[in-house]
C-alpha cells in the first residue's frame, strides 16, 4: 500500500481510513524502532540534502524516536485525556439545567491533522516529528506536504510509514513557488488542524487559507524567531568573556540554522569583553552551505537591509556568496537607541548573523520594543543584582514562551511533553498548543517555561517545597 500520492484528496482520504484509536501506543513503538533500523540511511540523505553534517543530525534523530516512544508512553499512562466526572448535584445542592453528573475527557480534534516540516530540522520537525507524533497519539491520522527543501528525505520516511500501515500519507510537492497543494491540504473537509514550523510568511499564509474556511480550522503555527539575550552590567563585569564565547558559539550552532538561535544580543555601554569575545566567536565561524539556495538568498538580503540602517555598524561584514547556497558569517553593532526606532533591526535574521545592541541604561530595556519569540535569556549578577534581575525577568518572560537564566539557548531537553510555548503569532489557535496533549484549558492562560533560574528568582509556586498541587516531571499533567 502507497502512502505517497500527488493527489491531496486520495492522501487525506487514505490517512483518515488508517487510523486505530485502540493501538497507539504500540503503533508510535513500532514506528520509532522502524526509523531507528534505517538511522545511517535516513542521517546520510538528510545531510545531504540539507548540508547539516551528520553530527548535527544525530541528536536530532535521537529526538524523533524519543519522542515517538515519549508519546507512547504518555497514551499507555492515560492521564493526559484529562477524564473528569462532576457528580449530580444533591437534593438540597444549588443547580441550573438538569441534575445529573457530567463527565468530560479530552477527544480527538478530527480525523487528519495536516503537517507543514521545517527544512532547518528535517527529522526532528519532520515527517515524523512532534506535531506528527503528538497528533497520532490523540487519535488523529497525519497528512504532511513535501518539503521541497528535503523531497528526499521525506519520501524515505514515507516508505517508512508505508511499511508499517500507520496512519501517515506523504503529499508530493517540489515547487516552492507553488501554493496550490497546501490550499488543497488546509481546505480539505476532512482536515480539522495544521501544524506548522517555519517562516512567519509561511505560517500567516496557511492561517488565511484555514479562515477562509467555510468551516475555520485551528493553524497551530511556530513561525521565525528573533530570540533576545540580555547582559546586565553585572554580569558583564563579572566574567563577560564567558558570556560572550557562549553566545557566538550558540547563534553560530547548525550555522545560525536554530529556531532558538540569539539573535538580538542586549549589551551595557563599555562591554567590550562581552562584544569582543562574542565578535571573535563569529568571525572564526566558516562560511558553509545553508539549507537551500532560497534561504542563503533571503539570509544575504536580510543582513543587507539590516547593515544600511541608521547608525548600523559591521563588527563582522558579509562576504559576497560564491556559490548556489553558501552563507558567510555576519555581526552587525547598533546602539539601543537607533535601534528601538527601525523595525528593520528587529525581525529574525535567519542564518549565521547576529545584531549586538548597546545599551546605557537597564531601565530603557523594560520598554524596549522586544519581539516575541521562542526564546528570551538573561545573564545578570547575582545577588548583588536581584532587584534589576527580578524586573527584567519579568518583562522578558512575556516576551517568549521559554526564558532560560545564566546560559544559552536551546538549554532544555525535553524529557516531558511539553510545548515549546512559542511566543510568535498563532492566530487561530490561541488557546491550545498542540492536539490533545498540553492543551491550555483557558484561553487568558499560557504555559511560561523557565530554565536555570535560582530559588530567589522563581515564582513562590515554582520553589522546591512550595505547598499546593503541582505535577511532576515524571508524570506530568498535560
Amino acid at each position: 500500500m502507497t502512502h505517497t500520492f500527488a493527489n491531496v484528496d486520495e492522501a487525506v482520504k487514505q490517512a483518515a481510513a488508517l487510523r486505530n484509536s485502540s493501538q497507539r501506543a504500540e503503533m508510535l513503538d513500532r514506528l520509532a524502532a522502524a526509523i531507528d533500523a534505517k538511522r545511517e540511511e535516513l542521517i546520510g540523505v538528510a545531510s545531504a540534502e540539507s548540508a547539516l553534517t551528520p553530527a548535527e543530525l544525530a541528536p536530532e534523530f535521537e529526538r524523533t524516536t524519543g519522542t515517538l516512544r515519549l508519546f507512547a508512553n504518555v497514551v499507555r499512562e492515560g492521564s493526559w485525556v484529562r477524564a473528569a466526572v462532576n457528580p449530580a448535584p444533591g437534593a438540597g445542592d444549588p443547580s441550573i439545567g438538569p441534575r445529573h453528573d457530567l463527565r468530560s475527557m479530552l477527544v480527538p480534534l478530527g480525523e487528519v491533522v495536516a503537517v507543514f516540516g521545517a527544512s532547518n530540522f528535517p527529522l526532528a520537525y519532520g515527517v515524523f516529528g512532534g506535531d506528527t507524533s503528538s497528533a497520532l497519539a490523540a487519535g488523529c491520522g497525519v497528512v504532511v506536504k513535501e518539503h521541497p527543501a528535503q523531497p528526499k528525505t521525506g519520501r524515505l520516511c514515507a516508505s517508512i510509514a508505508a511499511g508499517l500501515g500507520v496512519p501517515v500519507t506523504y503529499v508530493l510537492h517540489e515547487d516552492p513557488r507553488d501554493f496550490s497543494v497546501a490550499k488543497g491540504i488546509v481546505t480539505h473537509a476532512r482536515v480539522c488542524a495544521v501544524g506548522f514550523t517555519g517562516s512567519v510568511g509561511g505560517g500567516m499564509a496557511l492561517d488565511a487559507m484555514a479562515r477562509q474556511r467555510s468551516v475555520p480550522i485551528p493553524v497551530f503555527a511556530e513561525m521565525g524567531s528573533a530570540n533576545s539575550v540580555v547582559v546586565t552590567p553585572g554580569a558583564a563585569a563579572a566574567n563577560g568573556r564567558e558570556i560572550g564565547v557562549m553566545i557566538g558559539e550558540s547563534m553560530m550552532a547548525r550555522h545560525g540554522q536554530q529556531c532558538t538561535k540569539p539573535g538580538l544580543v542586549f549589551v551595557p555601554r563599555g562591554a567590550a569583553n562581552v562584544v569582543w569575545a562574542l565578535a571573535s566567536i563569529v568571525q572564526r565561524a566558516p562560511t558553509r552551505d545553508m539549507l537551500v539556495p532560497w534561504v542563503r538568498d533571503a539570509y544575504v538580503k536580510r543582513v543587507r537591509a539590516c547593515a544600511a540602517a541608521h547608525g548600523v555598524m559591521a563588527m563582522v561584514p558579509l562576504t559576497e556568496p560564491q556559490g548556489a547556497r553558501d552563507g558567510a558569517p555576519a555581526l552587525l553593532h547598533v546602539s539601543l537607541e537607533e535601534w528601538t526606532t527601525q523595525p528593520v533591526l528587529h525581525e529574525e535574521i535567519f542564518g549565521p548573523a547576529g545584531i549586538i545592541i548597546e545599551y546605557s541604561d537597564a531601565a530603557a530595556l523594560m520598554n524596549a520594543p522586544i519581539p516575541n519569540a521562542l526564546t528570551t535569556t538573561l545573564h545578570a549578577a547575582l545577588p548583588e543584582e536581584l532587584a534589576m534581575t527580578q524586573l527584567l525577568i519579568s518583562t522578558l518572560s512575556q516576551h517568549a514562551g521559554r526564558f532560560i537564566f545564566g546560559v544559552c539557548p536551546p538549554a532544555c531537553a525535553w524529557p516531558t511533553p511539553w510545548f515549546t510555548g512559542a511566543r510568535t503569532q498563532r492566530p487561530t489557535a490561541r488557546r491550545a498548543p498542540r492536539w490533545g496533549l498540553g492543551r491550555s484549558s483557558d484561553g487568558a492562560a499560557r504555559c511560561a517555561i523557565r530554565g536555570c533560574l535560582t530559588s530567589c528568582c522563581r515564582p513562590h509556586c515554582e520553589r522546591d517545597g512550595a505547598p499546593g498541587p503541582r505535577a511532576s516531571a515524571k508524570k506530568r499533567a498535560p
